[in-house]
């Protein structure tokens, strides 16, 4: 028996790829970074990547507008919006089935898309760790179309994730990346602005699995403190929920106001 063989989180905004080396001072260690957190995916030998990141209603606009939805197709289109990053990327739908029907037996009414084209948030990171050849399931997660799931629920996505992976036959080997945050305004005022302090609570947190302290944090105050992108985390929650959130190792951060976000990556522990 496989399943979650790796897991990690890292950020997923457009000028990783358009402007890589703004900043070299600061850049330069978050590229190594990637280039770690990349060769650990590659030693894993993994089967799929399931890529759990959001939706800047490029696919889901408000005439429908999921909680969660897997993707189970055998390709997905990269849209490009913005000078993002177009192409396309391998799908794996035996496996995509096999996590819905196990999500779905676990309690989470999952939604799913046959098409499922993707924005920047699963194809920056896809590409910036050379991963475009692995195949992938898509995972979205509402993170910014309130009402949000809770921090709570999305850690338990995650956990069923895990118990879905390790249910599926023939045992394969998945990857769980969490794309998104951490602090950053998206439209508003205090675009540009970045909370190093709360960036750096957040990941040490999470590094040392204690998740249950973010878990009570309300949508307010993460907006207050680290703006609207920061409501990303649950990516990260759920990824940390199927690594069996017992913390992780960072791998690089660093406040990128030329970005106009704070960038973490880190590396999960699995079981």
């Amino acid at each position: 028996m496989s399943g979650v063989a790796w897991a990690g989180a890292t950020s997923h905004v457009g000028a990783i790829l358009r402007n890589p080396h703004a900043a070299p001072e600061r850049s330069d260690g978050l590229n190594a970074g990637w280039d770690a957190m990349a060769a650990e995916i590659r030693a894993a030998r993994l089967d799929a990547l399931v890529v759990v990141a959001t939706d800047h209603y490029e696919t889901f606009r408000l005439e429908h507008y999921p909680t969660f939805c897997v993707g189970v197709a055998d390709e997905y289109e990269g849209w490009g919006e913005f000078g993002n990053p177009a192409g396309v990327v391998s799908g794996s739908p035996a496996i995509s089935a096999g996590l819905l029907d196990g999500l779905v037996s676990g309690g989470f009414d999952v939604s799913r898309s046959h098409e499922m084209p993707l924005d920047h948030s699963f194809m920056v990171p896809l590409l910036r760790l050379g991963l475009g050849d692995l195949p992938i399931v898509p995972l979205f997660v509402n993170c910014n179309t309130p009402p949000l799931p809770s921090l709570a629920r999305c850690v338990a996505l995650g956990t069923a994730l895990g118990r879905a992976a390790a249910a599926l036959p023939g045992g394969p080997r998945l990857g769980v990346l969490g794309t998104g945050g951490v602090s950053h305004w998206v439209g508003l005022p205090r675009f540009g602005e970045v909370n190093e302090e709360w960036d750096g609570h957040f990941l040490d947190l999470m590094a040392t699995g204690r998740v249950e302290e973010v878990l009570g944090w309300s949508d307010d105050e993460i907006l207050a403190d680290a703006g609207n992108g920061a409501l990303e985390i649950r990516t990260w929650l759920v990824a940390q929920g199927a690594a069996g959130a017992a913390g992780g190792r960072l791998l690089g951060y660093a406040p990128m106001p030329e970005w106009a976000i704070g960038i973490g990556i880190m590396s999960m522990a699995t079981p």
